[in-house]
């Protein structure tokens, strides 16, 4: 962007030396410069803003994405951790319904030993129903007496372990099978505080997946209003560049009266950078000025540094009035910027570096030259230089080297022509200093 309006006021100052200005010229080409140097500003701001609220997206989706990043590894171990719960529940329920088959086979057992015990509580009661010692007392004789009491020692022992081990076989099976429950409720506990993580999880990842989409769209937007912008800005300045181009044209065939009027020294100086034409009597003529504020004294450094002959003053009447300052300096003296700015105009095409009696044409009549904005409607010309060793686009500090003094085009001998424009209007040098 700040290429575009270096471009622009390229542009605006070519035209504003290329021609005649009147004061209703210069209001106005002062108040489009203005206008469009603040419409330069407003898309600039809103190019920042874009830039800024592409730069905001991109940094929170960055750390959106991260976050869903975890969110999708938390989700996966839990998923796991799930997966192992329902895996030991289904152990458990294996081992329960095990269980209950020993627990059924057992009732089993229960039920034919109950079914032995029933036949021989049968055949006592089929006896008589009578008591063991009416058993033992009913005996025949001793012998039988005898067998009668080992009888009922051996039912009574009998039922007993048979009592004995029915509850023991219960209780343990019944307590295994509840140490199972006990478990599998611990873990459908486990799996339910799981899938309630889980559930949570997932839909902390559905907000932040909502609002990377939401991010995604601004993204796509910002690029887009950008995209659009350097197409629209692309486009103009290929614009500014074909006219900038006809403008640069038109300045090189201008030559004769165009050059002196900009960049003549008239005075022929020579090789010592001493004058050696100038020093005769004159009447100064001031360019024709509308009525504006001519700046001055706002501390420009000199443009040569160590030379401080002027060869010809502003205004000197040469059948015409001269728009600049000759000072006089030998060839390759140092040239720099008189204000920091940006080059906007910058030529090296001049290879006739001598002294001669008239226009060789170059750089419309300037020679290697270059053409400095430096805001607020400033622009200054250093002319006649061997060569300039900055670009048209590149920004300069005061008194950076910009190039070395020499006598291209309508020169008649090694000096710098030094110009200052306000908003178009040429205007004393010396005033700046």
């Amino acid at each position: 962007m700040n290429r575009l309006k270096r471009i622009l006021c390229a542009l605006l100052s070519v035209c504003i030396i290329s021609m005649p200005v009147a004061l209703s010229a210069v209001s106005a080409g002062a108040e489009s410069i203005d206008s469009m140097q603040q419409q330069l500003q407003e898309l600039e701001q809103k190019n920042q803003e874009y830039q800024d609220i592409l730069d905001k997206t991109q940094s929170d989706i960055n750390e959106k994405e991260e976050y869903n990043k975890a969110l999708v590894s938390k989700i996966e171990v839990l998923d796991d951790k799930i997966a192992l719960t329902r895996e030991s529940i289904n152990d458990l329920n294996d081992n329960i319904e095990q269980k209950q088959k020993d627990i059924d086979k057992a009732n089993e057992d229960i039920d034919g030993q109950l079914d032995t015990l029933c036949e021989r509580l049968r055949t006592i009661y089929m006896a008589g129903n009578a008591s063991d010692i009416e058993i033992i007392f009913g005996a025949k004789d001793f012998s039988d007496f005898i067998d009668k009491v080992s009888l009922v020692q051996t039912l009574s022992s009998y039922d007993k372990e048979l009592i004995d081990g029915i509850n023991v076989k219960l209780e343990k099976i019944t307590e295994q099978k509840t140490a199972l429950e006990e478990d599998k409720a611990e873990l459908e506990k486990q799996q339910a505080s799981l899938e309630e993580d889980q559930s949570e999880l997932n839909e902390l990842l559905e907000e932040n997946e909502e609002t990377l989409r939401n991010l995604y769209t601004s993204n796509n937007n910002a690029k887009n209003a950008l995209e659009n912008a350097a197409a629209q800005s692309a486009e103009l300045e290929n614009q500014i560049k074909a006219y900038y181009k006809d403008q640069q044209d038109k300045i090189s065939q201008l030559g004769g009266n165009n050059s002196g009027n900009s960049g003549n020294s008239g005075s022929g100086t020579s090789d010592n950078g001493e004058s050696n034409g100038g020093g005769g009597s004159y009447t100064p003529v001031q360019p024709e000025t509308p009525d504006i504020d001519v700046p001055s004294g706002s501390g420009f450094v000199w443009p040569a540094p160590g030379c401080y002959t002027l060869t010809s003053p502003f205004g000197e009447n040469r059948g015409y009035s001269h728009g600049g300052i000759d000072i006089g300096t030998p060839m390759g003296t140092t040239i720099v910027a008189a204000e920091s700015g940006t080059v906007i105009a910058s030529n090296n095409s001049c290879p006739h570096n001598w002294g001669k009696n008239g226009s060789c044409g170059c750089g419309g009549g300037y020679g290697n030259y270059v053409f400095i904005d430096h805001g607020n409607g400033k622009l200054t010309i250093y002319g006649h230089l061997t060569n300039a060793i900055v670009s048209t686009g590149q920004t300069v500090s005061k008194g950076q080297t910009i190039g070395y003094a020499g006598s291209t085009g309508n020169s008649t001998g090694p000096h710098l022509h030094f110009e200052c424009q306000y908003y178009g209007v040429k205007y004393d040098p010396m005033s700046e200093y």
